[in-house]
């Protein structure tokens, strides 16, 4: 047996550590944190929301069994340690001994087997439900309604040991359990009421901080969770997290004090800001992209989707449009994640025949194959996005290039979220705005995504031969292996175009430099249970 006690390393990604040095100030007495975000959450509850606008909650309220440090390593979080079989297929989880709810409950194994088998429920609806049941032994088949729950390879043995069955080795599993799809949810609160995650006074959690208040639009405001079992180590009082779409609103606010740190700067702003001690770049693992509709007119045939990706000037929406230093995508999974044998993953796989740049007589010649040699017969098609600042300068920019590269008309259309996500999921849309943060350092944090008859992200698309292929890099345990087979899958799902890849980089983000020691990762997960504020 091999006993993992202490942290495992994520590979392949540059480490910014933020911590307090020096120790001539002293701190706060009663450190309070403001920090603004972009959105309103779609749901407070860790099972069932995909949308990375609540992993400041999430991350925060909430510890998995491992977590991230400042340094962006995994290390135990409610697990003191784990065991892990010769074969790499069971999992054996101790809980720490102290372990609690932010209502005072103990937390238990059977708290996490139950929050596990919820998302596998498929009337509860998970939006990351692939996230579980693509891993863990006969969890597709209850989810599919094939097996009972109590086949599955999740099982509390006792209150403080949770015993987990894959159904094949697999090398980041680790990483998943950091995702908040892994987080566990409290059985007694839930099971007494389903719409727990509504009801603030419900609201229970077992992170180092607990949500106090939560007002739309507004904030959702947190507190030190004295029932957290590490509480000796969090220093602030009060975690506030401000939402507020106008980016230049938001900066204003920072300039005057009214808050301690920004998720993202406005990028009017970032070349002014870029040589200022409390402006930081954090490295994402993420791909903004557009959608595409298969099934609506004349999206229905691949080519004019390429042509579509093809028109697109990366290069130009970056430093025109966004003015940031981000880097244009041209395949699915960006990069971040290093090859078995030292290359990226990306540049491995080649670029699909995008270029940053436009290629427009290519984008003309394939829309004249597929019927559009004259472009004005072509319809007049939307393009969505949700409400924010930068999705909709991105579709303005698009909506430019169309025009004047192909002579096409789109019309802009807009919605909040949860409309709009609403409207993806219902293929009520021709091309509309999206993206993937990776929450796990892998390629199959973007290639699972569209896998099966109901993904998470609606395109219309679908292909045996592509769920086929991702099911047998699952399985594999020679990594070059895997990796070849991703690369083949990567292959059919971008020669078919369901989405038109963009750009990716790091976050501006901003922070006074008196709050110390905190992280935000390349996957989005907030470390900031350690701050320190110090006095100013």
């Amino acid at each position: 047996m091999l006993r993992i006690f202490q942290k495992i390393m994520v590979l392949g990604l540059l480490v910014l550590v933020l911590s307090c040095g020096g120790g001539q100030k002293a701190l706060t007495a009663e450190p309070k944190l403001s920090f603004a975000v972009l959105n309103d959450p779609d749901s407070l509850d860790p099972g069932f929301t995909a949308n990375t606008f609540a992993g400041c909650l999430f991350f925060s309220a909430y510890e998995g069994l491992v977590s991230y440090d400042t340094q962006n390593r995994l290390v135990p979080g409610a697990a003191r340690s784990w065991d892990i079989s010769e074969d790499g297929l069971v999992w054996t989880f101790h809980l720490v001994d102290n372990a609690k709810w932010s209502d005072g409950s103990p937390l238990t194994a059977a708290d996490f087997e139950f929050a596990w088998k919820r998302v596998l429920d498929r009337q509860f609806a998970s939006q990351t439900a692939h996230l579980i049941y693509g891993y863990i032994k006969n969890a597709k088949a209850a989810y599919d309604g094939f097996a009972s729950m109590e086949d599955v390879g999740i099982r509390a043995l006792d209150d403080k040991t949770l015993e987990v069955t894959l159904s094949e080795p697999c090398s980041y599993f680790t990483a998943l359990l950091a995702t908040w799809t892994y987080f566990p949810v409290c059985k007694a609160v839930a099971e007494n009421d389903p719409n727990w995650s509504r009801n603030i006074a419900n609201y229970v959690s077992n992170g180092a901080f607990r949500l106090a208040d939560y007002r739309l639009g507004e904030g959702l405001y947190l507190v030190k969770n004295e029932n957290y079992w590490n509480a000796s180590k969090v220093n602030l009082t009060h975690l506030n997290f401000m939402i507020m779409q106008d980016l230049t609103t938001a900066l204003a606010a920072y300039e005057r004090g009214e808050l301690d740190g920004m998720l993202k700067a406005p990028p009017a702003a970032i070349p002014s800001l870029r040589s200022r001690s409390d402006f930081h770049s954090m490295s994402q693992f993420a791909n903004t992209y557009w959608l595409v509709n298969t099934t609506s007119g004349p999206l229905r045939d691949p080519r004019v989707r390429k042509a579509l990706a093809l028109a697109i000037d990366r290069t130009s929406l970056i430093e025109n449009v966004l003015l940031t230093s981000d880097e244009p995508v041209l395949g699915h999974v960006p990069k971040g994640y290093i090859q078995s044998d030292g290359r990226d993953f990306r540049e491995a796989g080649g670029y699909y025949g995008l270029s940053p740049q436009a290629d427009i007589e290519q984008a003309k010649r394939l829309l004249s194959e597929a019927g559009y040699s004259d472009l004005s017969t072509f319809p007049q098609l939307r393009l969505g996005y949700y409400t924010n600042d930068m999705a909709k300068k991105v579709a303005e920019a698009l909506q430019q290039m169309y025009s004047q590269n192909l002579g096409l008309n789109f019309r802009i259309v807009s919605a909040e979220w949860g409309v709009f996500y609403d409207q993806v999921m219902a293929l009520d849309y021709d091309i509309c705005a999206m993206g993937d943060l990776g929450v796990y350092l892998h390629p199959m944090a973007f290639l699972y995504t569209f896998t099966g008859k109901t993904p998470p992200l609606e395109t219309g698309w679908r292909s045996p031969e592509y769920d086929n292929l991702i099911e047998e890099a699952l399985r594999q345990t020679d990594p070059a292996r895997a990796e070849a087979l991703m690369h083949q899958a990567e292959d059919l799902f971008m020669n078919d175009f369901p989405l038109i890849p963009l750009y990716t980089g790091a976050v501006p983000l901003l922070m006074k430099d008196y709050v110390k020691n905190w992280y935000y990762s390349p996957v989005g997960a907030y470390v900031f249970s350690e701050i320190e504020i110090l006095e100013h």
